[in-house]
Order: C-alpha cells, then sequence, then structure tokens
C-alpha cells in the first residue's frame, strides 16, 4: 500500500481531512502510516499468522486501557484489524541495544502489567501454535527432533508452576517505544495469557541482550528474589522461543516470501544448534 491509498483509507473510515501522509517503516507484518502528525494507522499485510485474532487484540487494549502502557486507540476493525491511534510523540525504539535506563523501565512495565490480575480468558496456546507453524513445512525444514522434544519436555514440567498472567508476547524491539521517562508497548496482537517466564524470555533473546544485561533486567524485575533457579527457567523458555520463533519465521516465509522472515529463521536456527552443541 502506497501514500495515497492510505490517505483514501483514512478518509473512508474517518470521513476527516487529510493534511499529511508518512509511511512508517518499521515492523514488517504490518503497513503503518503517520497522519496529520497526529495518528498512526495500522493496516495489516495479507497472509498474516492464523493464530492471531484481531478481536482478541481489541479486547486486549480495551482491558490494558487503564494501566496507560500502550497507545491509545481511535478507531479498530475487528474484520480487517485496521487500527487508528495516537501517535506517541517524542518517542523511538532504543538505537543498537537498550540502555540500563531502557532495561529498568522495561521491567517495570513488565512487572505492573504481570501484576495487573487482568484476565482476558484467552490464552497464548504456545504449544498449539508450534504444531500450527510446524505442520506447514517440510520435513527438512525440521530440527532436531530429540533437542525439540527434550525442551517442550523441561517446558512442560514448569509451564503451569507460574501463574498465568497477561503477558505482551512479541517484545521485540519495534514493539517498545520509549521516551525520556516512560515505556509504551503497542501492536498487542500476540498479547494473551501466558505464563511471565515467557515475556522475560522474549525481552532477552528477542533483543540479544548481553550475558550482564540480562542480569541487570532480571535483578531489576525479580528484585532480591531473584536466584540461579529463576535464571534456569528463563534461560529455558529462551531456548524454547527459539524453536517456536524459528517455526513461525519459516511459517511466514511461505505466506509472505520476505527476506526479513529468512533472516530471522536463519538467527533461531543458529541459536538452537548452538545450544543443541551444549548439551548432545
Amino acid at each position: 500500500m502506497d501514500k495515497k491509498e492510505a490517505k483514501k483509507t483514512y478518509i473512508d473510515l474517518t470521513g476527516k481531512n487529510v493534511r499529511s501522509v508518512e509511511e512508517i517503516l518499521t515492523g514488517f507484518s504490518n503497513n503503518n502510516f503517520l497522519i496529520n502528525d497526529s495518528s498512526v494507522m495500522r493496516i495489516p499485510k495479507e497472509n498474516k499468522d492464523e493464530t492471531i485474532s484481531n478481536a482478541n487484540e481489541l479486547n486486549n487494549y480495551n482491558l490494558i486501557a487503564p494501566l496507560n502502557l500502550s497507545e491509545k486507540i481511535i478507531y479498530f476493525d475487528i474484520q480487517t484489524g485496521i487500527k487508528i491511534s495516537k501517535f506517541i510523540h517524542q518517542s523511538n525504539p532504543y538505537d543498537l541495544s537498550p540502555t540500563n535506563d531502557q532495561l529498568t523501565l522495561i521491567a517495570k512495565t513488565l512487572k505492573k502489567l504481570h501484576n495487573s490480575k487482568i484476565n482476558t480468558k484467552v490464552g497464548y496456546q504456545p504449544f498449539l501454535k508450534l504444531n500450527v507453524y510446524k505442520k506447514s513445512l517440510d520435513i527438512s525444514e525440521r530440527i532436531d527432533s530429540r533437542y525439540e522434544k527434550l525442551i517442550i519436555q523441561e517446558i512442560s514440567k514448569i509451564f503451569g508452576k507460574s501463574p498465568m498472567v497477561l503477558c505482551h508476547n512479541d517484545l521485540v524491539k519495534g514493539n517498545m517505544l520509549f521516551t525520556y521517562n516512560k515505556l509504551f508497548l503497542i501492536d498487542w496482537e500476540y498479547g494473551a495469557m501466558n505464563n511471565p517466564y515467557f515475556d522475560l524470555a522474549s525481552v532477552i533473546t528477542e533483543n540479544d541482550l548481553s550475558n550482564d544485561q540480562e542480569t541487570f533486567f532480571l535483578q531489576k524485575y525479580f528484585g532480591s528474589k531473584y536466584n540461579n533457579l529463576i535464571k534456569k527457567r528463563v534461560d529455558l523458555f529462551g531456548k524454547f522461543q527459539d524453536i517456536l520463533f524459528y517455526y513461525r519465521a519459516k511459517y511466514m516465509l511461505n505466506r509472505r516470501h520476505l527476506q526479513i522472515y529468512k533472516t530471522i529463521g536463519d538467527e533461531k536456527y543458529q541459536r538452537i544448534l548452538n545450544s543443541i552443541k551444549t548439551l548432545f
């Protein structure tokens, strides 16, 4: 979609005049446009992830609105997934790697979310998602079955030991916008009830935190409760996410044929290979 088409779509949806349209070149699952320097219109691309629900995303936004940790929704169409939200001025993702101040904001914001007691009544269902992604692939694209089985067995043992809480579940760089003293978590397509370790591992693996950054982040989240058992559980969830997101990247590559999904899949596969070397 180009800017001319975006302008027409916005006018058709809102009936408002459009003075300016700028394409936002972050993210690859949607087309995003800044309208009148005040609103962001998100238009999902075709062949989206079939495991996500527009109705669930809208429900997430309605439930988290009192927490004031995400963008304000102006318009949302559950049929098409088109979303119009208020533009968050003077906000950006981190540059090359999150600073300690930004990691502190992430920990603080996730703790607020996880402790909110919000229940969407919709589970993330990571094992179901994995099977959906995996079944569309050739045998040659699947990872070592011994390793996959081992990680899933270990995750299954601890998955229900922590209470399920509302998680964002997609904490990549583009979904975290920072101002000088606040973090906004945007795009709640994957938001659902999940084990909180999933979000914590997502921050670490999806943002390539160093060992020192990981320790700093987890200490900010857990405080004096942080210990080796917590670290082992977060590490295990990270290994599981590498498997899950490898399969998701391959699945989306087959649906959209975009190079970015191949890049993500290759990165996840290399992480998996490195983990396999330490176990077998």
